[in-house]
């Protein structure tokens, strides 16, 4: 997807932050150093949050992803929700891979992010920021807990474990007792992967993971 720089205005931005593009070609010029190494760091730059890093993505985009394609990685960008990540390239399987990121992540782990992606799905389909307690994601769990454990308070503090660990990915976000989740996580984990790993569940006995392709995942498809 491609948007106009013009969706970060400039007013808000720091004439420090008002980097001219790198030349195609040579050296990226600072500010686009700085963007570059934030994107490798992950686990994405948000730009609501981090407007002079992503109006300077914007700005000098091509030269950004041309410095990754020689690290075999590709640049995801979606404008509406305003976050970019870079993730491995598909083109060579036999690439070496750089980026190991949601490493160290179980079952329970995976389930949740399904779980956390359907919610996205749904409420953002709705034009609604995704906002879930911990509460909410107790219950949406609740199956899988029934096809694995008949500790019922063991299982409530594997849950709070995994969703520690969602949010020290940068996927979740706490906001008072709840927890916004992050409108990258739909990119992270596409509807192929997600119906992959779904079928696998399903195999186990879980029940209640939906298929992920939605209108969203469908507009991506044919794009």
């Amino acid at each position: 997807m491609t948007s106009p720089a013009s969706r970060i205005a400039d007013d808000d931005l720091d004439p420090a932050d008002e980097a001219a593009p790198s030349v195609p070609g040579g050296a990226l010029v600072d500010e686009s150093r700085r963007v570059l190494v934030h994107l490798l760091q992950g686990p994405f730059l948000d730009g609501r949050r981090d407007g002079g890093r992503y109006a300077q993505l914007l700005r000098d985009r091509a030269a950004i992803e041309a410095r990754l394609a020689d690290l075999f990685l590709e640049l995801i960008v979606d404008d509406d929700a305003q976050v970019a990540f870079v993730r491995q390239s598909e083109d060579d399987p036999d690439a070496p891979k750089l980026l190991r990121r949601l490493t160290g992540m179980n079952r329970l782990d995976s389930v949740l992010l399904l779980v956390l992606r359907q919610m996205l799905l749904t409420q953002s389909s709705r034009g609604q920021r995704t906002v879930v307690s911990e509460a909410e994601i107790q219950q949406a769990l609740a199956a899988y807990r029934r096809t694995t454990s008949t500790d019922e308070a063991g299982f409530a503090k594997e849950v709070r474990a995994s969703i520690a660990k969602v949010q020290r990915a940068g996927l979740l976000d706490e906001q008072g007792d709840d927890f916004e989740v992050s409108p990258v996580l739909r990119l992270m984990i596409g509807p192929d992967t997600a119906r992959e790993f779904i079928a696998l569940y399903r195999q186990a006995g879980v029940d209640g993971l939906e298929d992920p392709r939605d209108a969203a995942d469908e507009d991506d498809a044919d794009a």
